[in-house]
């Protein structure tokens, strides 16, 4: 596991988050992800993220609905750099933290290049599978 260091455009707030880009990244094809182009490394512990500064700059992207999902899409509210995502959804395993990998400040290119993405299918709420079209992700 690896010990990555990540920040907004801004510089306004900036953050550590144990994981590995070996193990694998996600895209997902929902509408959320579509719009917002998210590409998230789930962190293997929850609580393996830790502001370092500009907690008081982070903001909340609303829900498009009251669907009884407990995500919690993060960004900084001065330069809107998406950053993390925090949630509970019992099908994609329970309590996650997810951060966005171009917040990422120290990962070499190659690894970005290495990193494994795996192309959910979360249009159809099936997470576990993959999406059947991907080049638009």
């Amino acid at each position: 596991m690896k010990t990555y260091r990540g920040s907004c455009f801004c510089a306004a707030v900036a953050f550590e988050a144990d994981g590995d880009l070996a193990d694998g990244t996600m895209r997902c094809n929902c509408r959320f992800c579509r719009k917002m182009r998210y590409w998230e490394l789930r962190l293997p512990q929850a609580d393996g993220l830790r502001i370092l500064c500009g907690a008081e700059m982070l903001a909340e992207t609303p829900r498009a609905e009251d669907d009884g999902i407990d995500m919690h899409h993060v960004f900084c509210r001065r330069c809107g750099t998406r950053l993390w995502t925090r949630g509970t959804i019992a099908e994609m395993g329970g309590r996650f933290t997810a951060v966005f990998v171009p917040a990422l400040d120290d990962v070499p290119q190659a690894d970005l290049v290495a990193a494994p993405v795996f192309h959910a299918d979360g249009a159809h709420d099936d997470w576990g599978n993959p999406a059947v079209e991907t080049r638009h992700l």
